[in-house]
């Protein structure tokens, strides 16, 4: 999938049986034999048209399987000793990487890095006092990542390490609060987000509920210090103004002493009004979040937004003139449809409005989307730019003056690529870091919601239906009074 951006990846046996691509490997005791056995019909039709290859051989180059069926396996020797686990499994990875890229003709710009958090490694190689200059080499020889992003990884490490460096790990949390409803669900959303017109009778008593789960974290953390509250969904905003008022008290109430940051995720323009803004802020909100994703109209109607870019542009002025200094917008590059040029538009749409935050996704194909389940409808108009995408926003962050502060990465992301945070300085969501670097205790309320425990390495989810989260409601509560952090 990594070298494939837009191919559909299947895992159902019975239906990769004429489409395999195996590894199998020779251990000797001087090192592995790697070899790639692919069957004739590996790549679609349009992706050997498009990239002209669907065998090769490393070292003399591309060759079309159409015109000589009868190639070898590409094969590779891996030297040193397997049996060291710890020191011959990425020289191992490495090495099956490049037979993937001389089969395809494609470098990826992580080399061979797997994983979500590809800045781990440079804040370990910073807390080892390595300069910035070496932790850069080390990505490049390591795992053979381009310069960008290894020095991409290591500025966003930087970032984080100075953002994080006066808090209390052992004492310090987090509250994740979570919104399940939106007003329609997005083509590629795989998140706990149900019909808001659909439980419109009962989101009145799920709004207590959560009210009183928060009540229960906030009692049982007492003597510890809440450093972020973050309220995400679905579409926190798709709630009515009345109950967005009334989760807003009920939080105060469970917190007198607000947190220094405070986000609400407010979504989509079509939920966002001049009263639910003002709710956010009247009640200690200093945060919010405005998600176009782009602002192309013809790619909004196609990825179900319901909403026009004109509606964005309205909700960010709501936001300014309900008093927020610092706003987030959330893009997604690699959506179906949109290519460089698409991008450029969105982005100068987004210069205009000066956000003091951009999040910026690389289009993911989760299981449960409807884009994955509806891929043969999509796929085609899916293009292999997204790098350069991503290349655009860069810039583009840069002239509003937005740095890199956190990174993070997704299984199947298109293009092995990954999804980055900018901000102005001292705008940067903090929240969003502890969370992804697993630095503090995370606390979780609503449908969906998950406590992680970064001490004991525990992850604690509450059920993901409105109808389970409501069932199971006195064993959530008794979980949470019996949960200890130590």
């Amino acid at each position: 999938m990594a070298f494939y951006t837009g191919e559909a990846i299947t895992e159902k046996k019975e239906e990769a049986e004429s489409c395999r691509l195996t590894v199998t490997a020779k251990f000797g005791d001087e090192g592995a034999e790697v070899s790639l056995i692919p069957t004739p019909v590996i790549l679609s039709e349009a992706t050997q048209t498009m990239h002209e290859c669907a065998w090769c051989r490393p070292g003399e180059g591309l060759r079309s399987n159409r015109k000589d069926p009868e190639i070898e396996s590409p094969t590779i020797f891996i030297p040193g000793d397997w049996r060291e686990k710890e020191t011959y499994r990425n020289d191992f990875k490495k090495g099956v990487y490049h037979l993937l890229s001389d089969f395809t003709g494609r470098t990826l710009p992580w080399g061979d890095l797997t994983g979500v958090r590809p800045t781990k490694i440079a804040m370990q190689q910073l807390v080892a006092g390595r300069a910035k200059e070496e932790i850069t080499d080390y990505y490049m020889e390591t795992y053979d990542t381009s310069k960008a992003k290894a020095e991409l990884a290591t500025r966003v490490a930087e970032k984080e390490r100075r953002l994080v460096g006066e808090l209390d790990l052992e004492q310090d949390y987090c509250l994740y609060i979570g919104i399940p409803f939106c007003k329609s669900r997005c083509l590629y959303c795989s998140f706990t987000s149900y019909p808001i017109a659909k439980y419109k009778k009962c989101a009145a008593d799920y709004v207590e509920k959560l009210i009183a789960e928060v009540k229960v974290i906030a009692r049982k953390n007492k003597e510890r210090n809440l450093v972020a509250i973050y309220i995400g969904g679905g579409t926190p905003a798709s709630l009515s103004e009345e109950l967005t008022e009334r989760l807003m008290c009920g939080i105060e109430e469970a917190y007198p002493e607000l947190p220094s940051e405070y986000t609400v995720e407010a979504g989509r323009a079509d939920c966002i009004t001049l009263a639910k803004l003002k709710s956010y802020i009247n009640h200690g909100v200093n945060r919010v979040s405005i998600n176009p994703q782009t602002m192309n109209n013809e790619t909004l109607v196609t990825i179900g937004r319901a909403h026009t870019a004109e509606q964005v542009v309205e909700a960010f002025h709501l936001a300014r003139e309900a008093g927020f200094t610092n706003i987030n917008m959330d893009l997604i590059a690699g959506l179906p449809g949109e290519d460089v040029k698409a991008m450029e538009h969105t982005l100068s749409e987004i210069e205009k409005l000066a956000p003091e935050s951009l999040t910026v996704h690389s289009l993911a194909l989760k299981r449960a989307a409807n884009l994955n389940k509806e891929f043969e409808a999509y796929g085609g108009s899916i293009h292999h730019d997204m790098e350069a995408q991503l290349d655009l926003v860069e810039r583009s962050a840069s002239r509003m003056g937005l740095e890199p502060y956190y990174l993070y990465r997704q299984k199947n992301i298109g293009g092995n690529l990954e999804n980055v945070g900018y901000a102005k300085p001292g705008c940067a969501c903090l929240y969003n870091i502890l969370i992804m670097e697993e630095l503090v205790d995370i606390m979780g309320a609503g449908a969906g919601a998950a406590t992680k425990l970064h001490r004991k390495v525990e992850r604690i989810a509450n059920p993901k239906q409105v109808e389970d989260y409501f069932a199971r409601y006195d064993e959530i509560i008794e979980r949470k009074e019996n949960m200890t952090w130590q």
